[in-house]
């Protein structure tokens, strides 16, 4: 067993799906069959797209995450449509976030444009 294995098998321990099995069905894999499964079900499919940010805040002592990512969409429509269903575009929250970039960017913007006309003379 290499030490790759040992690390992959002490995080599925913590693995909240995978401490799900019964004890005498997880009892009965070998270290290696306990990697090759959380390996399996922990495969990095956002790292193949070519835009990926992720960022990441602590405000008024809540973690907050933004996640972009753009790329070829390989979803078959079956699955586009229950995705669509479970999480809608036309939410409260959406248009907030929406809203309120916006104005951050509007405001920047008018910023910017005083400052320049502050400089440049007309």
């Amino acid at each position: 067993m290499t030490d790759e294995t040992v690390t992959t098998v002490d995080r599925l321990e913590n693995d909240t799906l995978l401490s799900r099995l019964p004890p005498e069905i997880w009892e009965s894999f070998t270290a290696e069959q306990r990697a090759a499964l959380w390996d399996a079900s922990h495969t990095p499919t956002w790292r193949r797209y070519p835009v990926n940010m992720r960022l990441a805040t602590t405000l008024f002592g809540n973690r907050y995450f933004l996640t972009v990512v753009g790329g070829t969409d390989r979803r078959n429509m079956e699955r586009l449509h229950r995705e669509r269903r479970m999480h809608p575009l036309a939410t409260f929250g959406n248009f907030v976030f929406l809203s309120a970039s916006a104005a951050v960017f509007y405001l920047g913007a008018l910023v910017l444009l005083f400052l320049i006309s502050a400089l440049v003379e007309f």
